[in-house]
């Protein structure tokens, strides 16, 4: 697991991923690099909700081509994609 842990910013993402989506899927102890659609976490309706989620409470606008999984797949990316956002 990569070291992010105790990152502010990593802890909301985690405390939203799983009070929206790990619900569902109790057996599931995402880890911070876990990809979301391979664990079966987060569907495609559940990516375009986290889209949203990820614009409205970081105030960051998305465009259409970096809605990925390379951006959006695991923790570890969001946090990556989110800093980079907001250093931009």
């Amino acid at each position: 697991m990569t070291d992010i842990q105790q990152a502010p910013l990593a802890q909301e993402l985690r405390d939203y991923i799983a009070e929206t989506f790990l619900y569902m899927h109790p057996e599931v102890d995402l880890k911070d690099d876990d990809q979301f659609l391979e664990l079966g976490v987060i569907d495609s309706l559940g990516f375009v909700e986290l889209v949203d989620e990820v614009q409205t409470r970081y105030g960051i606008t998305v465009d259409d081509v970096e809605i990925t999984e390379e951006n959006f797949g695991s923790i570890v990316a969001l946090v990556a994609f989110i800093e980079a956002k907001r250093a931009a």
